[in-house]
């Protein structure tokens, strides 16, 4: 057994993504499931459709990495192409970064 996260399936670890000024972190498992959001004092004083989209830009960032990483592991397991194309793509994934680093 290691302590290395590294060696668990992609669905068992855990991604994280936080806003560029670092006020708003959200750390999600593989599987999608929301392990944990954290706000930092200063990020109180915004509106809260900002700290709402800025939690949501996080989230989407952490799990379309546990997903991009997922489709990784069907496919070098041979996962036909056709079998997983419902899967994000590394492409979500960049998309979802652009989307969070354009937050203020």
């Amino acid at each position: 057994m290691t302590d290395d996260p590294a060696d668990l399936p992609a669905a068992e670890r855990e991604y994280s993504a936080h806003t560029p000024d670092e006020m708003v972190w959200v750390r999600v498992l593989g599987s999608g499931r929301v392990l944990g959001v954290q706000l930092e004092p200063p990020v109180m004083r915004r509106p809260g459709s900002e700290i709402a989209a800025a939690i949501q830009a996080c989230a989407d960032v952490a799990y379309l990495e546990g997903q991009v990483a997922l489709r990784a592991e069907f496919e070098q397991r041979g996962a036909p192409a056709d079998g997983i194309s419902w899967m994000p793509t590394a492409a979500d994934l960049d998309e979802a970064r652009a989307r969070l680093r354009s937050l203020r």
